[in-house]
């Protein structure tokens, strides 16, 4: 029988490990973040060459929570993203759609570093048919766990903005379908390494004008965007577009060719779309579909921390608490 803890006491430790940053977590027994931790030392922060993953990965880990383990004593730690890929410490699989998001506790990996044993949460993966190709989320899965609530029966649609924006059709906690968009990292590119960014002056502002506009030219069009994407150099040319007003047009021009390709995948629904991702992406992604006409809810971007509380919970990690909260 587990141990009794108080129910204040730190209970785990919850790790986002992704392909270049690690977000840590020192979770309570109700499920509170005590406790936050950002590094840059994702997964590609470890050569593809090394000998010793284990060791060069515990040793990531000890600087970035050893404190807390020092502190808090031995604590049960788990984690997903890239860190369960086959580039990270051990492979963690995939599950395969239909996935009941209730099940993920009972499919984890598990890990001995020098930090302690780290179980890792698999990811999901979409076959191939005829019609369409393979897709794969490790990560988001976690993200999703945090958002839907085991009273959830309704149909939903959930967008989670990044790198790789992913798409997701679920009914209830069962993830049904899930698409992968690339525009984020496309911005990226374009927006310094490409010919665009001569023009382009990078700014903190937000440019309401220049990305409706950008959203309005990618929403027209979406199957002309790469045609549509020099007009981010032309209208610099000609004035229109202020320097530092590039930047955002692009990225209105590729959310809204997203939003309105996305958007004739999906099931018809009136429920509002969930979008969960930083307070930028949220706000970019938010206004594309108010534009279409689509109802949205702002999510908690912690929910990476919540879904990982909740599939410890789900895998029997935690120990047992001294109060039973409703």
């Amino acid at each position: 029988m587990a141990k009794l803890a108080p129910p204040e006491a730190p209970q785990m430790i919850g790790l986002d490990w992704g392909t270049s940053s690690l977000r840590a977590f020192l979770i309570d027994s109700d499920g509170q973040v005590l406790a936050e931790r950002n590094s840059t030392d994702g997964i590609m922060a470890v050569s593809s060459d090394s000998t010793d993953l284990r060791g060069d990965f515990s040793r990531i880990a000890e600087t970035v929570i050893g404190d807390w383990l020092t502190t808090y004593g031995s604590l049960p730690m788990l984690a997903c993203g890239m860190i369960g890929s086959t580039q990270g410490v051990a492979e963690a699989g995939y599950l395969d759609l239909p996935t009941d998001l209730s099940d993920m506790g009972g499919r984890l990996t598990a890990v001995e570093l020098t930090t302690g044993d780290l179980h890792i949460v698999p990811g999901l993966q979409k076959t191939p048919t005829e019609a369409t190709a393979p897709d794969v989320i490790r990560g988001e899965e976690t993200q999703l766990v945090g958002l839907l609530g085991a009273a959830e029966i309704e149909p939903s649609t959930v967008i989670l903005p990044g790198t790789h924006t992913k798409w997701v059709s679920c009914q209830g906690q069962r993830v049904t379908d899930f698409t992968t968009s690339m525009s984020g990292e496309l911005f990226g590119l374009l927006s310094t390494s490409s010919i665009l960014s001569r023009l382009a002056e990078p700014t903190e502002g937000f440019h309401a004008g220049a990305f409706d506009w950008g959203l309005s030219v990618g929403a027209d069009d979406p199957a002309a965007v790469t045609s549509s994407i020099f007009s981010a150099r032309t209208w610099a040319l000609n004035g229109r577009l202020r320097a530092e007003e590039v930047n955002d047009y692009l990225s209105g021009m590729l959310i809204g060719a997203e939003v309105a390709h996305q958007l004739t995948l999906v099931a018809e629904s009136t429920a509002p779309v969930i979008v969960c991702g930083t307070a930028d992406l949220t706000k970019r992604y938010t206004r594309a579909l108010h534009r279409a006409g689509r109802e949205t809810i702002s999510a908690n971007p912690r929910a990476a921390a919540t879904g990982l509380f909740r599939i410890a919970e789900q895998s029997g990690l935690l120990p047992t608490k001294e109060n039973t909260h409703v």
